[in-house]
């Protein structure tokens, strides 16, 4: 069976100064030949100390930025170097969540305007807007109000709702839980399960609680310093790690 998604040699800011995105300090983390598979309605965790490259792998991954090397498969098809048609086809079946449910919600438009932002004038938009919001446990009479109006959690919820519009395969979600305090981590966690399980979802998750890790990934990969050191079943690798970069990681949580 194809792997619904694929990262095959993925290389970002080796080959042209181009490949770098710079902040005030200092460029983005290298990312050198990054390889894993991530079946359907699976769930693939990514863990890595901070400046490991994991945010910036997520870019990638979602489509935002491309590499300089390697390919983003969908379905077998290269995503990150296919033709903008191509790209139109694929690009509503590979959503992200970002990091900061605040950030993310652009503040001058309404709930109904940034949950349906993706799908343009559909017939059916105000019904999947509705829908949308009822799947992740919000009311869908709130699409007129605007995102200053709703707690960090809501917003995180309409920020899923969003991301499950297109209703897509796969979910990019970078650190999509850790600016929630913990009970409305849990809720927001639960959640994400019961979609994977409702709707064949597969994720990739990116987070630096390796509870959360455990307790979401079917197989985990570890990034350090750019690499891909040590993956497989989350078991395994979060039971009998390998690699120092592991279990670094390991002893740091306890």
């Amino acid at each position: 069976m194809i792997p619904i998604f694929q990262a095959r040699n993925v290389t970002y800011g080796r080959t042209s100064r181009q490949g770098f995105s710079f902040t005030r300090h200092k460029p983005s983390p290298i990312l050198k030949n990054i390889s894993f598979d991530l079946q359907a309605s699976q769930t693939l965790g990514i863990i890595g100390a901070s400046g490991s490259g994991k945010s910036t792998l997520c870019r990638i991954l979602s489509g935002l930025i491309a590499p300089d090397e390697g390919q983003i498969l969908y379905q077998g098809q290269d995503f990150a170097t296919a033709s903008e048609t191509v790209r139109k086809k694929i690009r509503p079946t590979i959503q992200m969540i970002f990091q900061d449910p605040a950030g993310a919600l652009d503040p001058r438009q309404t709930v109904g305007d940034i949950v349906g932002e993706a799908l343009g004038p559909v017939p059916d938009r105000d019904a999947r807007i509705r829908t949308a919001l009822q799947n992740v446990g919000l009311s869908s009479d709130i699409t007129s109000r605007y995102p200053r109006a709703f707690s960090g959690g809501q917003k995180q919820r309409i920020a899923i709702a969003r991301a499950l519009i297109t209703r897509p395969a796969v979910i990019i979600a970078d650190e999509a839980i850790s600016a929630l305090d913990v009970s409305t981590q849990a809720i927001v966690l639960n959640l994400l399960l019961d979609l994977q399980k409702r709707h064949g979802l597969s994720y990739v998750f990116v987070s630096h609680d390796l509870a959360v890790i455990r307790h979401l990934s079917h197989h985990v990969a570890v990034l350090d310093q750019g690499r891909i050191v040590e993956s497989g079943p989350a078991s395994d690798i979060l039971n009998t790690p390998s690699q120092p970069a592991t279990k670094a990681l390991l002893e740091n949580t306890y």
